[in-house]
């Protein structure tokens, strides 16, 4: 954890070393008072025969003393619970951009490997743990030391004996401690893991709460997330419990150890000055209420680590992850015309030989329209995939005007391909918003403009309450299928992309639309590279160039007359969609 802590520590340096100054502090002033008032009983007042005296000066100079450093402490105390929540807070902050910001460069391999539940808890519930153990460990960390080795230098001062019962109490609290945080820290860490199965669980009931309806699966998710609770209890329970051992403990070592001191105290006073060994006794049994308040601080910071480490473990395994995607940031490689060319690509999701693209060939000419067809699991998104770099490939390599994609930084590359996918993802804002998402820097005629050759202005303009500043709830969801793919359509045309294409993002759309959307993609689009993904021959058959794929391979590449002919897959696939037409 500390190490967690250090490597996010540098914005907030100034207010680390004041929580820490001021802790000691405070803890010095506090360790300070009952060795004072030990003081001022002992030569404050003296006793001469049957009479007492009273020397004003000491007592009124150590009565002072008390009081200015009560304040001292009161002060420290105050800056320190201050600058400590500035800290914490701003550690908690900086970890949480540290997260996203890795997150945002993570390869869909990278994504393949955890669930979006885990990364969801990793950056929320697990940064919050974190930084609130920071704020809640941080006083007894700095607290206790000071606490133990003060007192310790005190009371072997003033009485070297019975000083030698803490040498003996301190060491046994702190290995029964050890041992506990031991058998419980790695049940935290199952509590964790159990929490992202709750929270994927819940996710999924929520998401497809319709088709758990329609199903009348009620009984059966809500079974499912019963044993998930319960599993969550019972291993809460059993680290909650072993946890629970560590105040009884320290609390019975801590009254031993009074006991102790009374036995021997009284033992001594039979051979020394009574009085300065009741003195003493008294002043002892002060520092132990204060070590009992210090172990109970401590066995609650033991708690709260055992609970951080668990999300410590998971936060630094978010952050240690390295995309394989090697970003080329300095590249001074530009696109320009928008030609691709796959050379003998093969690719395989999980680095073995199971390759879903086998040595795949092709060249696409810049400003053409070339559709890709295929069945089912062809592989036909993998190719965009692996154009866009979210994958890089096992084998060969792809080129866009004549450069390795690898070569151009990820920036250049992505912001000169732009695609539509087959389900479009909107965001909570305005109509407008959202198809300049693609563009912030779009005018509002430009905006218009990409609408329209979306075949999206007529139904945002008449159909939506207020127009392009109609807000768009939450995925969409107050937006017909259609009406949303034709709005990531804009948003896709209005970044003005060298390579524009479309992953099935015609599939909702009626045929008189899709043919109008077609139309001006052809008219209004000039200089574009076009690609078109579709398993409905309808939707490419009108491309200039048409890529059938098949388990990965490629078949056959012509047009659409020559493939009905030629191409057995092809011909399959059109026959079928047109039989009874």
């Amino acid at each position: 954890m500390f190490k967690l802590i250090f490597r996010f520590l540098k914005p907030y340096k100034k207010e680390f070393i004041i929580s820490a100054f001021t802790i000691i502090i405070e803890s010095l002033l506090e360790v300070s008072c009952p060795f004072l008032m030990a003081e001022l009983l002992e030569h404050g007042i003296t006793q001469i025969g049957t009479s007492y005296e009273i020397h004003t000066d000491i007592v009124i100079t150590l009565s002072a003393l008390m009081i200015l450093f009560g304040i001292l402490a009161f002060i420290s105390g105050f800056l320190f619970a201050k600058y400590v929540a500035i800290f914490s807070k701003g550690i908690g902050y900086e970890i949480r951009k540290g997260e996203y910001q890795k997150l945002k460069n993570y390869s869909f391999h990278n994504l393949d490997n955890v669930s979006a539940s885990s990364l969801l808890t990793r950056l929320t519930s697990d940064v919050n743990i974190i930084a609130d153990t920071i704020s809640t460990v941080f006083r007894p960390l700095f607290r206790a030391p000071v606490m133990l080795i003060s007192t310790f230098i005190l009371t072997a001062i003033t009485s070297p004996i019975l000083s030698t019962v803490l040498l003996v109490s301190i060491p046994l609290a702190g290995i029964s401690m050890f041992i506990i945080v031991w058998y419980v820290k790695p049940r935290f860490i199952k509590i964790q893991k159990v929490l992202d199965n709750m929270n994927k669980t819940t996710k999924e009931s929520i998401v497809a709460i319709k088709t758990i309806k329609s199903y009348v699966k009620e009984d059966f998710e809500e079974e499912k997330f019963r044993k998930i609770n319960e599993s969550s209890r019972k291993i809460s329970n059993n680290a909650m419990g072993a946890n629970g051992l560590m105040m009884p403990i320290q609390e019975l070592i801590l009254y031993g150890t009074t006991v102790a001191l009374l036995y021997l105290g009284g033992y001594l006073s039979l051979s020394d000055q009574y009085a300065s060994i009741l003195i003493n006794i008294s002043m002892f049994l002060t520092y132990l209420t204060q070590l009992l308040a210090t172990t109970q601080m401590l066995a609650n910071v033991m708690l709260n680590l055992n609970r951080a480490e668990a999300s410590v473990t998971r936060v630094n395994e978010m952050l240690k992850v390295d995309s394989e995607i090697r970003d080329n940031p300095n590249s001074p490689l530009k696109i320009t015309d928008g030609n691709i060319e796959f050379k003998n690509v093969s690719f395989s999701y999980f680095n073995d030989k199971n390759y879903v693209l086998n040595n795949v060939s092709f060249e696409i000419k810049p400003d053409s329209l070339v559709g890709i067809v295929g069945q089912t699991g062809s592989s036909k998104t993998t190719l965009i995939n692996l154009l866009l770099r979210f994958y890089d490939v096992s084998d060969g390599s792809i080129l866009i005007d004549g450069h390795d994609v690898r070569d151009y930084s990820i920036h250049e590359l992505r912001k000169s391909l732009s695609v539509s996918f087959q389900n479009p993802f909107l965001f909570n804002d305005t109509v407008k918003n959202n198809i300049k998402w693609g563009n912030k820097n779009a005018t509002d005629e430009e905006v218009y403009e990409a609408a329209k050759i979306a075949c999206a202005y007529d139904f945002i303009t008449k159909d939506l309450d207020n127009g392009f500043d109609t807000i768009v709830s939450e995925g969409g969801t107050n937006l017909s299928g259609g009406q949303r793919q034709r709005v990531c359509l804009a948003r896709a045309i209005l970044m003005k992309p060298k390579i524009l294409i479309f992953d099935d993002s015609f599939s909702a759309l009626d045929r008189i639309t899709e043919a109008k959307v077609k139309a001006n993609l052809k008219n209004n689009l000039k200089g574009v590279t076009k690609i078109i993904i579709s398993q409905k021959i309808s939707t490419i058959k009108d491309s200039d160039e048409i890529i059938v794929l098949e388990k990965g391979n490629i078949s056959s590449i012509g047009n659409h007359d020559y493939l009905a002919e030629h191409d057995p897959i092809y011909k399959d696939i059109n026959a079928i969609q047109n039989e009874g037409l």
